[in-house]
């Protein structure tokens, strides 16, 4: 067989409108203007770039251009280079209209073969096809394998429109791709260590309504782990090619259907000597217990994640969301954790099936009490977005629940609310949407403010009295007002922040000036020439730089435009209330 040149690829990194594209196809992808620091590793098409490396003696590139923050014409250029005889891509709703495009382009110059897959391309297959010459559906690693090796099509499942294929045999599968990207350069940036994503097993015995891999992937209720050794001795490889690692994110589906696993995992983690790692993962609060939260401990994990979704059981059973769902076990198990020093990271979603004004109040309720207890560290909110292919999208198809006007651009969860209930409107979700987080940044500050004022009182001595400052809104608001209230009451302070965010710090005591930059994150590009000259001319002693982690990862955009004000000197403010100097100032 003739060798040919393969283009494995992730989405596109920047859509025509200027959005960054944060692609996470199992749950939703999103689009965020001027926001260049997250990367969630593509686990799927990595496995299927690796497959395709070790079972053919193909040319195998893998490319993702949502990585490299790369634009239509940027990503064009660099696949262009490839003469790519195949393309094999991955895509979700919010970015299938720029994948096709360069898809498109890619096949009139190359008469490159397409084949597409994931969330979007699986729930619409036949629209894809109008420029695809395949979709390929389900777990798709091994059926693009006989794709490219040239097995009939029409014979093959998991080819759509053939039935998908049986469930994989993820043992079977090589370490995933590490070639031509670096997988310590994908960036979750909750993740507070340099942590590399990993995966520990593949899978959900659950089916919520919104998920797209529970229909769409699988489609059946199954849960697989990974062979214990295997996961440890891949720890083990990474950490010796990239030995800046400090730790993994096991971001799956759910890492901790079966305590054996996780009780086995952590063991064999310590056994190995990798126990000095910093460890998390996503987890289903309603299936974790005692015996294994310690033994994940004592294994280095730090953190938990688990979507809590909701407050309302009436929401909870519209969302399908079965045993997942007890709040009684929640509060339980996190008490217990926190008792073991373990942080906990919860997902909600306001505006799914079920809901309204009263139900979703039940949630914010629920955030407020969780962070005020001390019981939630981080939490992410988004508006529930019914994914095509997900059984929430074809129940708001059967109740025309969908807004006629939106396009796929707005299927993000990102503020824009797609689904109309008769009698919740889309503006009452984005209120309640913003009012979780509000209860988050409440509950959060009263429940940290005497840690951090007590590291305060020395951290902030380095600032005297008089100083011009001016402290950067680019984290949660309850981080902002802490260091509002520790600041030196004889300096002079100013705020510089997005619209929406700085409107809520006008009130704070102690404030000068507040500069807004209008929309989208911290960047050069969000922040106009004139407003840089505006504060450069106030000839700032101290700029404040939030950060919330603490190797400082994705925050270069930030510090960017905190060099472009020339200040004396530039300061990282940390969760815990310390200072740190930025040395040295790059102008």
């Amino acid at each position: 067989m003739k060798t040919k040149n393969i283009i494995v690829a992730n989405s596109v990194g920047v859509d025509r409108d200027g959005y960054h594209m944060v692609h996470v196809p199992s749950r939703w992808s999103l689009g965020v203007k001027n926001f260049t620091n997250c990367g969630y590793y593509p686990w799927e098409l990595a496995y299927t770039s690796s497959l395709l490396k070790r079972e053919t003696d193909h040319h195998v590139k893998f490319m993702d251009g949502v990585l490299n923050g790369w634009d239509f014409e940027t990503y064009f250029k660099h696949a262009s280079a490839e003469k790519p005889d195949w393309l094999i891509m991955e895509s979700s709703t919010r970015t299938i209209r720029e994948d096709l495009r360069l898809a498109s382009a890619l096949k009139e110059a190359f008469g490159t073969k397409l084949v597409f897959t994931g969330q979007h391309p699986m729930a619409h297959p036949e629209d894809v096809l109008k420029i695809a010459d395949y979709v390929c559906i389900g777990e798709y690693e091994f059926t693009v394998l006989d794709l490219i090796q040239g097995k009939d099509s029409q014979k093959l499942t998991g080819v759509h429109p053939n039935a998908r294929g049986e469930l994989i045999d993820i043992n079977a599968l090589p370490f995933p791709e590490d070639d031509d990207i670096s997988r310590i350069d994908y960036h979750e940036p909750n993740c507070r260590y340099k942590q590399i994503q990993m995966y520990g097993s593949r899978g959900c015995p659950r089916r919520c309504n919104f998920c797209a891999a529970a229909t769409l992937y699988y489609d059946e209720l199954n849960w697989r782990p990974r062979n214990v050794d295997s996961v440890v001795d891949e720890i083990r490889t990474l950490h010796e090619k990239y030995p800046e690692m400090e730790g993994v994110f096991f971001d799956e589906e759910v890492h901790n259907i079966k305590r054996s696993f996780n009780i086995s995992l952590a063991k064999s983690i310590r056994s190995a000597g990798l126990d000095h790692l910093k460890y998390e993962a996503m987890c289903e609060y309603a299936s974790l217990d005692e015996e294994a939260l310690e033994e994940m401990r004592a294994a280095g994990y730090y953190k938990i994640r688990f979507g809590i979704e909701t407050g309302s059981d009436k929401v909870a059973e519209k969302m399908t969301l079965g045993k997942k769902h007890d709040l009684n076990k929640l509060r339980t198990m996190v008490k217990f954790g926190k008792s073991l020093g373990m942080l906990f990271y919860g997902t909600i979603s306001i505006g799914g099936l079920g809901s309204s004004q009263e139900e979703d109040q039940k949630t914010v309720d629920l955030v407020y009490e969780m962070a005020s207890q001390g019981w939630l560290d981080e939490i992410q909110v988004s508006i529930n977005t019914p994914q095509p292919g997900t059984d929430f999208y074809n129940s708001c198809v059967d109740e025309s629940l969908l807004s006629h006007s939106t396009n796929w651009e707005g299927f993000d969860g990102n503020g824009q609310v797609v689904v109309h209930y008769p009698h919740y409107p889309a503006e009452e979700i984005q209120t309640n949407f913003n009012k979780a987080l509000t209860a988050f940044d409440m509950g959060k500050k009263q429940v940290q403010s005497k840690a951090f004022s007590n590291n305060a009182k020395s951290s902030f001595n380095i600032i005297p009295d008089g100083s011009r400052v001016l402290v950067l809104r680019n984290v949660r608001n309850w981080m902002i007002r802490l260091i509002l209230e520790n600041l030196n009451t004889k300096a002079q302070v100013d705020l510089l922040g997005q619209d929406v965010s700085v409107k809520d710090m006008e009130d704070m005591d102690g404030l000068n000036q507040v500069y807004s930059y209008g929309t989208g994150f911290f960047s050069a590009e969000s922040v106009s020439t004139d407003l840089i000259e505006k504060l450069e001319s106030e000839h700032y002693d101290f700029v404040l730089v939030p950060v919330a982690n603490n190797h400082l990862q994705g925050y270069q955009n930030v510090l960017e435009v905190a060099q472009m004000i020339q200040p004396e000197e530039i300061l990282y403010v940390f969760p815990e209330g310390h200072l740190q100097p930025v040395s040295p100032v790059t102008i």
